[in-house]
């Protein structure tokens, strides 16, 4: 894509499949955000905001902040939410009982966090969370939306990632992957309440974001087959996953799903799920599958979003040839069903010298069909 053209309506064309042009989106938000504030951003970069800094890469700007999204509690939930060192602690008071998360800030100068503590202990904790999110409320900020539309500009475009969906909510944010599994082979009726729980909670949040204005709609789950077993994603997943494409399709949205793990095991079932493209299907050496696998497994019906590993922008492994070979190769393979970018985005450490290489890439094989 040329600086020239519009990068939002690209983007729409190519889910809607009324273009060849291939859209360069890579994410550098984290790589930006960490380089600046450890005074190591290119001198050519120094003291721009991010839309300036796409903008001078003739990058396109997937812009995920959503302050516009309100969130609020509503009846007797007290939340609390505290500073110790490098630990932020979120405390929910209900009638039921009290729970509590705590998040390490100690990666990467703070700008990389983990969780320590989990909202699930024991199983008595589930009706307290569920107390919690019968009570968890949604609001959409139009007038704060427009302001980072406005922010933004001709930079990019504002995408929305949804919190992840009830499995993967257990698994990476409620409770850590092996209380999950012990608890759903143990307590297997409350778990799935749970399941439940958050569905039931996310529908007003589902039907905020389906009546905006935004048009490219995430499940940010983060699936990966060694956790998320195909067994696992045909009963928890794909109906879920189904229901709600079905619902935002008829709202006029596109919607995609963020693996950004291993998947191999999963490819056949992704067709199934009612997405239109899949995010961060990351080929190897990184991930565990072939640009021929993605192919296969995707067709001509859904969009590949992503798709260079990041291995190629970090030393010693990047070098310019081997980063155009690649682009060649993932362009002949999927243009005009293709959102290019770093998978899943770029590192601190990255080579952003080669981000700017590839607009020049994606011009060669443009005049070249």
């Amino acid at each position: 894509m040329t600086a020239s053209l519009n990068c939002a309506t690209t983007v729409l064309r190519v889910f809607e499949g009324r273009t060849d042009q291939v859209p360069w989106m890579p994410r550098i938000d984290h790589w930006y955000a960490v380089n600046r504030a450890k005074g190591t951003l290119p001198e050519s970069l120094r003291g721009l905001e991010l839309p300036d800094v796409y903008r001078k890469l003739r990058a396109c700007w997937r812009c995920y902040d959503a302050p516009y999204v309100k969130v609020s509690y509503e009846g007797d939930v007290e939340v609390e939410r505290l500073r110790r060192g490098d630990l932020e602690v979120t405390r929910y008071r209900t009638p039921v009982g009290t729970v509590e998360q705590w998040v390490s800030t100690r990666g990467e100068g703070g700008f990389s966090s983990r969780i320590v503590k989990y909202l699930v202990s024991d199983p008595d904790d589930i009706k307290v969370l569920e107390y919690v999110l019968e009570d968890t409320r949604y609001s959409f900020d139009l007038e704060a939306y427009r302001r980072l539309e406005a922010y933004v500009g001709d930079s990019g475009m504002l995408w929305y990632y949804f919190p992840r969906t009830p499995l993967q909510r257990l698994l990476i944010d409620y409770m850590g992957v092996e209380r999950t599994f012990v608890h759903l082979y143990r307590y297997r009726e409350r778990v799935e309440g749970l399941m439940e729980a958050i569905a039931r909670s996310d529908d007003e949040l589902y039907e905020l974001i389906g009546s905006s204005p935004l048009r490219i709609l995430n499940f940010g789950d983060n699936i990966d087959a060694r956790v998320t077993s195909p067994r696992l994603f045909e009963r928890y997943c794909l109906p879920y996953y189904q229901e709600r494409s079905d619902q935002l399709h008829k709202r006029g949205k596109f919607v995609h799903c963020h693996v950004d793990g291993y998947a191999k095991p999963l490819l056949h079932l992704f067709r199934e799920a009612g997405w239109d493209g899949v995010e961060a299907l990351t080929p190897e050496p990184v991930g565990d599958v072939t640009l021929e696998d993605i192919k296969r497994a995707l067709g001509d019906e859904m969009v590949l979003i992503d798709g260079i590993p990041y291995i190629l922008f970090v030393p010693p492994l990047a070098s310019p040839e081997r980063l155009r070979r690649f682009v060649r190769e993932i362009v002949s393979m999927f243009a005009g069903r293709l959102v290019l970018g770093v998978s899943d985005e770029l590192p601190p450490v990255g080579d952003v010298r080669l981000v700017e290489l590839v607009p020049d890439v994606l011009e060669e094989c443009s005049a070249a069909r």
